[in-house]
């Protein structure tokens, strides 16, 4: 019963990023909080959506931006040590918090859409690091790089590519960390590949629904889904 549950809680967060291109991660963090341990959770998030975004990869290889890539993955290493010592003294309750927390941070931040024209490349270092230290913690690192790279002027297939090969360098470096501190073992990434198919399945029907009601805002789809499940977290927390 749990693993269907947890299907159908993967497959709406993959319908989600199939439409809007991004939330997938934290909103599957969230979800599996409910029925799994916290960080395990988050570990099967990250690994979800390293599988499941690894095949964009050869498209983004001729577009990424050098120059930007290195400074936000260097940032990325040096935070990740600070955040495994994080997730490994908080407890559970409280981690389960901190993720509903930064759902809703995620979330206000998609409806505010900031435009911090003062931010600038030689901020790539910050950026990667805050990043980071979210998707370690909690699978969020999507919304700090994504308001960091739109507040750029690159192309937007620069952002993109960029966004992708991070996010995939990312993931990889937290699950590995995952690994070092004994927080993700064989029966995650079992479990992990178990939910695969439904998260591939969710962006397929994602993006027909993209087709058939294009041009929703996230503002109007995804950041009230990520207000709402952090506020039912921190309810029944």
């Amino acid at each position: 019963m749990e693993l269907g549950l947890a299907m159908t809680l993967i497959l709406f967060a993959g319908v989600v990023r199939g439409y809007s291109g991004f939330g997938f991660a934290i909103i599957a963090a969230l979800s599996l909080s409910f029925i799994v341990p916290p960080l395990q959770a988050v570990a099967i998030a990250i690994l979800l959506d390293f599988l499941s975004t690894f095949p964009l990869l050869k498209r983004s290889k001729t577009t990424i931006n050098i120059r930007l890539i290195v400074p936000l993955c260097i940032g990325m290493l040096v935070a990740v040590p600070f955040s495994l010592y994080f997730i490994s003294t908080i407890s559970e309750s409280s981690l389960k918090t901190f993720i509903a927390m930064m759902s809703l941070v995620a979330g206000t931040l998609i409806i505010l859409d900031l435009r911090l024209t003062w931010l600038h490349q030689r901020h790539a270092f910050w950026a990667g690091a805050i990043s980071g230290f979210s998707m370690t913690t909690a699978s969020s690192g999507g919304p700090p790089l994504v308001t960091y790279l739109m507040n750029l002027t690159i192309k937007t297939s620069e952002q993109r590519a960029t966004a992708i090969v991070f996010f995939l360098l990312s993931s990889a470096i937290s699950l590995i960390g995952f690994i070092w501190i004994g927080a993700f073992n064989q029966g995650s990434f079992i479990t992990g590949l178990w939910l695969l198919p439904a998260a591939l399945i969710g962006n397929v029907l994602g993006q027909k629904l993209y087709l058939s009601v294009p041009n929703l805002s996230a503002k109007t789809t995804t950041a009230p889904i990520l207000i709402g499940m952090a506020l039912l977290m921190l309810i029944s927390n």
